[in-house]
């Protein structure tokens, strides 16, 4: 039924928007070679936006199979959710997926006021509220708790199974989006050397996904951000040039770029320093 709620307003926007299409362009002027030529252009336009439509319906489809999946073969939620990874995946889906990938994506339509409203009136009856950045950062805090106390690799937490595709009989690990969100909270939770961690993950996993929701350069920027804080500033220096490999044009990367090289000739200067006094010192000894 939600599918098919998805797949219902998809169609009908696109309904609007050919009515609209026709409605502006087709003035009582025109003649037979202009209304083919207006035809021409509705099928390109039309083509293109039906292919965006049906992207955007099988995502959010695959998406909605995904947590029906979960919520139907759950079979303990004490259980479930006694692993904090799992308690952490469960408010990140409402902070990031349902947030980004869903209704990110639905208001972007004119069409979703409805839907909205019917949640409000469900949410305002059963007295329901969504999780809040606070909960997220608290879940957050209990799984970097578990792993300062287990000791567990980072890289095997990542690759825990959290969900079992019984339409592909296949087991799903940690996502590069997932891992970069574990990441991007305990950079906020000022736990640097976890935080690089996870996001080295995300890093790994994104290289390998055709469709990752976490882009190469928001990991690279974060993992910039955390290797920074570690004064590790070579490393820094190293993804920002990654960054710009990618896309030589962003200024967070350039601006970035110039206080790390700065940086890097301070330390150059303060090392050879340094070294001179070293001799010096050795120098007035021998006399």
């Amino acid at each position: 039924m939600v599918r098919l709620s998805a797949v219902l307003l998809m169609l009908g926007l696109g309904c609007l928007e050919f009515g609209y299409i026709v409605a502006e362009c087709a003035g009582p002027t025109m003649g037979i070679d202009s209304f083919l030529q207006l035809e021409a252009v509705l099928v390109k336009h039309l083509e293109s936006y039906v292919d965006k439509v049906q992207n955007e319906q099988e995502t959010i489809s695959s998406y909605l199979t995904d947590i029906d999946n979960l919520h139907e073969h759950m079979n303990s939620p004490e259980e479930y959710y006694g692993n904090p990874i799992n308690a952490f995946l469960t408010i990140n889906r409402f902070a990031s997926l349902w947030k980004h990938e869903i209704f990110d994506v639905l208001l972007e339509n004119n069409t979703h006021s409805e839907y909205i409203s019917a949640i409000d009136t469900e949410m305002d009856k059963k007295k329901l509220r969504g999780p809040t950045n606070e909960d997220l950062l608290i879940a957050a805090g209990n799984l970097l708790d578990m792993q300062e106390l287990t000791r567990i690799p980072t890289s095997e937490l990542a690759n825990e199974v959290v969900l079992r595709d019984f339409y592909t009989d296949k087991n799903v690990t940690l996502s590069a989006s997932e891992c970069y969100e574990i990441g991007s909270s305990f950079y906020e939770l000022q736990s640097y050397e976890y935080a690089a961690q996870w996001l080295q993950q995300a890093r790994k996993r994104a290289s390998l996904e055709t469709s990752a929701s976490a882009s190469k350069i928001h990991i690279l920027q974060h993992l910039a951000l955390v290797y920074k804080k570690l004064n590790n500033t070579k490393l820094a220096y190293k993804l920002t040039n990654e960054i710009l490999k990618l896309e030589p044009t962003n200024q967070e990367a350039l601006n970035t770029k110039t206080l790390l090289e700065t940086e890097l000739l301070l330390d150059r200067i303060r090392i050879s320093k340094v070294t001179v006094d070293e001799e010096t010192d050795e120098n007035h000894l021998e006399l």
